[in-house]
């Protein structure tokens, strides 16, 4: 993919309307090479705590897989068609689960401090302090990202102005969804995979590649619980810059009721200027 291609991105985060304290943590890099959104979860047991361990881990092992990755002869370019990955297969394959790799261990690596932080405050197996993730890396050079999460914080993609989720939430309503939908359904909000409340986790990765004008949304569910799809979408389509597009989404999630921290990461893929 040509230098002339930029990923940019924006974030911002808000208690909401009915919470008294932020547990929700972001990283957006400024130069688009990875984005991270925590909700944590625990209140006086620190979910905050456990959201800004989880984004400083994962953070830090990306970038120092970026400048690893970033050595000559690496291209992370998978060619005009978006569902290839590499034109050597054998190369291609290597390079992607390196890349799908590297992303787990950095999910599994926060899952591990946030973990051994309750073992210490003498929680037990399930208990203390969590977090749910969701993020993106951009692999060095093109136009294909490794995108991972843990429990109900979504990535979003807004392709020729259609808006679709990239992951599935890890929640007791999902499961439910997925079962036929038959009976009472759970509450939302029971997350099933999570960082901190167990010695393993399994982070869902996946590798997507990007086309010109493609936009992504990281949020947590303070987001997409008060705002229906096609609003998000709108306001992405509206909104070409990123951080007037975050500040839109909060103020909307706000006014629908804010019912809890809010916060999200845009991202838009196309030409330098």
């Amino acid at each position: 993919m040509p230098a002339a291609f930029t990923l940019t991105a924006a974030g911002q985060t808000d208690v909401g309307r009915t919470r008294s304290r932020n547990e929700d943590n972001f990283h957006a890099d400024a130069a688009g090479r990875f984005a991270v959104v925590c909700d944590g979860m625990g209140g006086h047991a620190g979910g905050d705590v456990a959201s800004r361990t989880a984004v400083e881990t994962i953070v830090g092992l990306l970038d120092d897989a970026t400048l690893i990755e970033s050595r000559p002869g690496f291209s992370a370019y998978i060619g005009d068609d978006p569902e290839k990955t590499l034109t050597d297969p054998v190369e291609g394959e290597a390079a992607v689960q390196h890349a799908l790799s590297v992303a787990r261990r950095a999910v599994q690596a926060a899952n591990e401090r946030i973990h051994a932080l309750n073992r210490q405050r003498g929680f037990a197996e399930g208990r203390g302090m969590g977090t749910t993730t969701v993020g993106f890396w951009r692999l060095p050079g093109g136009n294909r990202i490794v995108a991972f999460h843990t429990g109900d914080s979504r990535l979003y993609r807004l392709r020729d102005g259609e808006l679709r989720v990239l992951t599935r939430d890890h929640s007791l309503y999902q499961i439910w969804l997925d079962n036929g939908g038959r009976g009472t359904p759970p509450q939302r909000n029971i997350i099933v995979r999570a960082l901190g409340t167990g010695e393993e986790v399994e982070p869902e990765v996946a590798l997507h590649a990007l086309l010109p004008d493609d936009v992504l949304l990281l949020c947590s569910d303070g987001l997409n619980g008060m705002l229906p799809d096609t609003t998000i979408a709108r306001i992405l389509r509206e909104e070409t810059d990123c951080a007037r597009a975050c500040t839109t989404l909060i103020e909307a999630a706000n006014t629908a009721g804010g019912q809890d921290n809010v916060t999200v990461v845009v991202a838009r893929f196309g030409r330098s200027a």
